[in-house]
């Protein structure tokens, strides 16, 4: 299961950096993700991206959110998501320390 599809989506933030001409050169993006955790409180992760626009065409206001997503490459934001929240829920590994150990009960060959 894509854990991506499940989560809430958000913008935080999409900052223009213009040229002279009022056209973005560059997107400052931040785009939050959260999802609920059984047993635990919500999985949140913001991504932050800054993207260089070439060859700046267009003022801010005539961009579309789903646009910037597509600069932003989200598709890879989503995997990224997966990757980290399958991490966020695994089992932690159990390790001890056995300091009653006998190293004398070994066999010496």
């Amino acid at each position: 299961m894509a854990h991506a599809d499940d989560a809430t989506k958000a913008w935080v933030s999409a900052i223009p950096k213009k040229n002279a001409d009022g056209n973005v050169i560059e997107w400052h993006c931040k785009y939050k993700y959260t999802l609920a955790v059984l047993g635990k409180s919500d999985y949140v992760h913001t991504f932050d991206k800054n993207i260089t626009v070439s060859p700046p065409s267009k003022a801010p206001s005539a961009y579309t959110q789903a646009e910037l997503l597509n600069l932003m490459n989200k598709d890879h934001w989503d995997d990224m998501f997966n990757k980290k929240y399958a991490v966020h829920i695994a089992t932690p590994v159990v390790e001890t320390i056995d300091k009653s150990f006998d190293v004398s009960s070994l066999s010496a060959s």
